[in-house]
């Protein structure tokens, strides 16, 4: 009689040695997507790029005005600290997978009185609590009982071993899951760098073009006065006070509209940092140190290769990460088609007191192992298959849709920076000679050798030469600038501090 007592606890340790062992098998092979040929280099970099930092790229321009913006901006934009929360929610769901992986351990107790008309109901047959693990039978009739007072308290665990590994690619996806939501959040401060460094290049250029306009409309001043003096003389027509008077509300009507702009401009600056629109009502004047427009953008440009882009960029790194997701989803689907195994184990101690008639106390501990296998699910588990298989193409096109954007982002911003290179330069030369025409005109007209309306004019043009000198610098700055964010500069990893 003592044998069975022995050989339970015998079959059911060879059982749990069996499936410890088979729980360090593999998980199931997914053939992954392809991935897109890339070119060795960029056709368009320019011989006189040189190897740069650019994961802080501001910290290279000489203005601390702007370094302290991006730096206000990395902590406190709303979208960088929102994909930070989207961060940390991917991270606890990390836990949650893994959590499968291991058993689960449970204690219960209860305490409580019966009355005999309760135990005079209808038995309660054997019942299975976990896969192997049954708690005993209940008398359908205790005569003449009376009120009974029950306590009992145990413990209960489970565990399913992942012999496929379909807990362990589940846990798999959701570490990629993670790492692509960290990806959103590297992308969500590069855009912020990027769009803080645009807002401010374009303010300063917006106050230099002020400047610039002020000057303008004092000298159009100036020669309408002139004019006019000649007209009352009779020495000019009125073609030419009406042709000055023109240029004079000319450049009055863009007073109004610049002011705008630089007010939006700052709006943004405000909200981009953390900040009420109405918080940031000026920037700080310019320095000697600190000239505050957009020729302290460096005019070398990064060099970089594709593969660097490719290692650099968050959203191809986060759409590899998705794709490695969906693989291991697309795993754990297929294991579906596998049995599952699982142990049980089950301790509990009771007591029963009838009255004052007897006391009933009982303990048992009880082992068992299971398996499931799925037998007929209408199709259900093969169509699973096939849709985590599709989602698993679509990454795969999502993946090399993103490779070829960013490869075609960085040859895009080399060009359009060469382009507006040679823009710059031949508008430096103009605005040069406008400028020598200008005071070569004042010198004769100081000589008595000219009229003063030649002399205005002359610096009047000089003025709208260097106004469109400071259009092609902002451009060209504005162009560096995209280059940074195509070639994936700005972003550092700050998510791993997230508690």
């Amino acid at each position: 009689m003592t044998q069975p007592a022995t050989l339970a606890p015998r079959l059911s340790l060879s059982a749990l040695c069996a499936c410890l062992a088979l729980s360090g098998c593999a998980t199931i092979a997914v053939d992954m997507p392809k991935a897109p040929d890339t070119p060795q280099t960029f056709t368009q970099v320019p011989s006189t790029a040189v190897n740069t930092d650019i994961a802080q790229w501001w910290l290279g321009v000489a203005d601390p005005t702007l370094q302290r913006l991006i730096e206000q901006g990395l902590q406190q934009n709303t979208e960088v600290r929102m994909a930070l929360a989207r961060v940390k929610e991917a991270r606890a769901v990390i836990t949650q997978a893994e959590s499968a992986l291991y058993p689960t351990l449970k204690g219960f107790g209860a305490t409580g009185r019966i009355k005999p008309d309760e135990l005079r109901g209808p038995g309660m047959a054997a019942t299975p609590v976990l896969p192997g693990v049954t708690l005993p039978a209940i008398p359908s009739k205790i005569d003449d009982a009376p009120s009974a007072n029950v306590s009992t308290f145990g413990v209960a665990a489970a565990w399913e071993i992942d012999v496929f590994g379909a807990r362990r690619s589940d846990a798999d996806a959701a570490r990629q899951a993670a790492l692509a939501y960290e990806e959103k959040q590297h992308g969500a401060q590069l855009m912020v760098a990027g769009e803080i460094a645009n807002n401010y290049i374009e303010a300063r250029s917006i106050e230099h073009r002020q400047r610039l306009l002020r000057q303008s409309l004092d000298t159009a001043r100036q020669l309408q006065r002139y004019a006019q003096g000649r007209f009352d003389a009779g020495q000019a027509t009125r073609y030419d006070v009406d042709r000055a008077r023109s240029q004079v509300d000319a450049l009055a009507a863009m007073q109004a509209p610049l002011d705008t702009l630089l007010s939006a401009r700052l709006r943004r600056l405000a909200v981009l940092t953390g900040q009420a629109p109405e918080a940031l009502t000026a920037l700080p004047a310019p320095t000697a140190q600190a000239p505050a427009d957009a020729t302290v953008i460096p005019a070398k440009l990064p060099t970089v290769l594709p593969s660097d882009v490719l290692e650099r960029r968050p959203d191809v790194r986060g759409s590899a990460n998705q794709v490695r997701a969906l693989a291991a989803r697309l795993g754990s689907a297929k294991a579906d088609l596998l049995p599952r195994f699982y142990l049980g184990f089950l301790a509990n101690d009771g007591r029963i007191e009838l009255g004052d008639l007897a006391t009933t106390s009982g303990r048992f501990t009880s082992w068992g192992a299971g398996v499931q296998v799925p037998l007929f699910e209408g199709g259900r588990i093969r169509a699973n298959i096939r849709q985590a298989d599709a989602r698993l193409e679509g990454a795969g096109i999502q993946y090399e849709q993103a490779v070829l954007t960013a490869l075609e982002d960085v040859e895009n911003a080399y060009a359009a920076r060469r382009a507006l290179d040679e823009r710059a330069t031949l508008l430096t030369s103009a605005w040069k000679a406008a400028d020598d025409g200008a005071r070569h005109a004042q010198r004769l007209f100081d000589e008595g050798r000219g009229l003063l309306a030649p002399a205005l004019e002359a610096r009047l043009s000089s003025l709208q030469r260097e106004d469109e000198l400071v259009q092609a610098q902002t451009a060209r700055a504005l162009s560096t600038v995209m280059l940074y964010k195509a070639i994936g500069g700005g972003w550092q990893d700050i998510s791993q501090s997230a508690p």
